[in-house]
């Protein structure tokens, strides 16, 4: 007898694997700044794990490097720290510390340095910036992240709707076997 998959199968399926394509462990999440725009600002550093920073700012001149001087101000709410080496075109990004998690590169070797990444909204794909973090200027919905060792695109972190969504497909499914057994002994 063959059986037609449900939409709970399917709803299933797809939540394990966009819940499974995170590529990091989100350790923390913290609101900073003042303002009626927002931008969210992502780190995945090379042990694997991620931050994000959901950053409230105002004004048409709010640049992805202005975010940094920002996340340092915030040192009552966690550890940050940065290290740029000055050009005459713009800062190259040299190391990043956020709380345990610490990584350096000059770029010296391979893909050993920070990859910026740029996204205008959410539902947009990332794309690798092609403007340093002096000259990007963020609007409300925008999304930057760092990547560190990689050339990859920063991790999927999946939403907290998506694991409850998966956690309640996953019951639905176990009861639909369970009834499905049942209906067969």
């Amino acid at each position: 007898m063959s059986r037609v998959p449900s939409a709970v199968s399917f709803l299933f399926v797809g939540s394990v694997l966009l819940a499974t394509s995170a590529q990091a462990e989100l350790v923390n999440r913290w609101a900073i700044g003042e303002g009626d725009s927002l931008a969210t600002i992502q780190f995945d550093f090379q042990d694997g794990d991620t931050y994000l920073f959901d950053v409230s700012f105002s004004g048409d001149s709010f640049t992805g490097q202005d975010v940094f001087v920002l996340l340092d101000a915030e040192e009552n709410l966690f550890d940050f720290s940065y290290d740029v080496i000055s050009y005459s075109f713009g800062d190259f990004l040299t190391g990043v510390g956020i709380e345990d998690s610490y990584d350096y590169g000059a770029g010296d070797a391979g893909t050993n340095y920070w990859h910026y990444w740029n996204r205008d909204d959410a539902s947009l794909a990332w794309e690798s910036s092609m403007v340093g973090f002096g000259t990007r200027i963020l609007t409300d919905g925008a999304e930057d992240a760092w990547v560190f060792g990689s050339d990859a695109a920063p991790s999927l972190i999946p939403l907290p709707g998506t694991l409850a969504m998966m956690a309640g497909g996953l019951i639905l499914h176990r009861r639909r076997c369970r009834v499905s057994n049942a209906n067969q002994a």
